[in-house]
């Protein structure tokens, strides 16, 4: 009788297990891994998810086109603080000081200016005497009548003496004065708040009616001053609100003055703008934003809304649907945030602010929030 080997007893067997192990494993895939492959694919065609945006209204406003002017910082009141009286000075503020109006910014030596004032006060006093003596004379005489014995012209120049006299004593006292305040001005004060800048002067020396002797600068009334092509400040009046900018800082300054009088040299006329509370320096430069043309009515968006490529400009519009759809435009005028959008945008349709550079045009949105154009959200 012929004898199987035990090792070919097992091969029918193991070929069975290894067909069972292949069914068992197509049933685990097409039972495991085949609902996730088709999760994915839903997902896929679902696009996708929202994507978080930030947004703001377009809005109808009227701007211009502005271009830039320099400009400085500069005080409504610097002043060179000079000498009234002469003399020797004795003190003088130090660079630095902060002084009220009516502070004492200098000391001149007020000797000379004493005694002018004694030797003007005696000469009233003298004149004063002469003068009452004539009066009295004269009412004497008057009242004499024609036979006291003095003639008409006797008594007409005793008449004339006393008001010359009087005329005389009349001068005295204009003389008077002028020492007196010449002695006041021997304190040298403040015509306003401010600080001292320079010292022109040292204690000890002498100085005439004239001289400087400190630079006072009020510096909290501030004011800035630019120029510009007369062209430019066509569109300028007084009362008109332009924006002035300093580094990252901005504010609003209205034009106190447009000076009708050019330059011979740059060509250029001055404006005036009264500045508002800030903490900018005197003599900071910055830049003035004055419209080249008259305003008129645009829509116009935040430019954080703008996507800015090689060959287009667009903005993101967000529908009732909450899906977002990219919107060509053409750009016009700028004032600060605000910027002009030509195109199929109207007044109040929501732009897209934050989170416009992931987009793609027909995606859904997830808004957090809204706002103006003016300001983000």
């Amino acid at each position: 009788m012929l004898r199987i080997p035990r090792t070919l007893k097992k091969r029918p067997l193991l070929a069975v297990a290894g067909v069972l192990a292949l069914a068992a494993g197509g049933a685990f895939v097409a039972g495991v891994f085949q609902p996730k492959a088709d999760a994915a694919q839903a997902e896929a065609s679902q696009g996708p998810p929202p994507a978080p945006v930030r947004i703001a209204e377009a809005v109808a406003t009227e701007l211009a086109p502005h271009a830039g002017a320099p400009g400085s910082v500069v005080s409504m009141s610097d002043s060179d603080i000079a000498a009234a009286t002469p003399g020797p000075v004795l003190w003088a503020a130090d660079v630095g000081a902060e002084v009220a109006k009516g502070d004492v910014l200098a000391r001149i030596d007020p000797a000379d200016a004493v005694a002018s004032r004694d030797e003007a006060r005696a000469d009233v006093g003298r004149l004063a005497a002469r003068a009452a003596q004539l009066s009295k004379l004269v009412e004497r005489y008057e009242g004499l009548g024609v036979e006291g014995g003095e003639s008409e012209a006797t008594i007409d120049g005793l008449r004339a003496d006393r008001d010359a006299a009087r005329h005389d004593l009349a001068r005295a006292r204009v003389a008077l004065r002028r020492a007196e305040t010449a002695l006041e001005r021997t304190e040298v004060r403040a015509p306003f708040a401010g600080r001292v800048v320079a010292r022109r002067i040292d204690a000890g020396e002498y100085v005439s009616p004239g001289a400087t002797l400190v630079r006072l600068v009020n510096t909290e009334d501030l004011e800035v001053t630019a120029r510009a092509s007369d062209a430019l400040l066509a569109s300028v009046a007084p009362g008109d609100v332009v924006a002035i900018r300093n580094g990252d800082q901005s504010v609003n300054a209205a034009v106190r003055a447009v000076v009708p009088v050019g330059d011979d040299q740059s060509r250029t006329l001055e404006v005036r703008l009264a500045l508002p509370e800030t903490d900018w320096r005197v003599g900071a430069a910055v830049e003035v934003r004055l419209p080249r043309a008259a305003k008129k009515r645009v829509v116009a968006v935040h430019r954080d809304a703008l996507i800015l490529r090689a060959e287009r400009v667009s903005v993101f519009v967000v529908g009732a649907d909450d899906v977002a759809k990219q919107v060509d435009v053409e750009l016009g005028a700028a004032d600060g945030d605000l910027i002009e959008a030509i195109g199929p945008i109207k007044a109040g349709d929501r732009i897209v602010i934050r989170g416009g550079e992931r987009l793609r045009d027909g995606q859904k949105v997830l808004v957090q929030g809204g706002g103006p154009a003016g300001a983000l959200s």
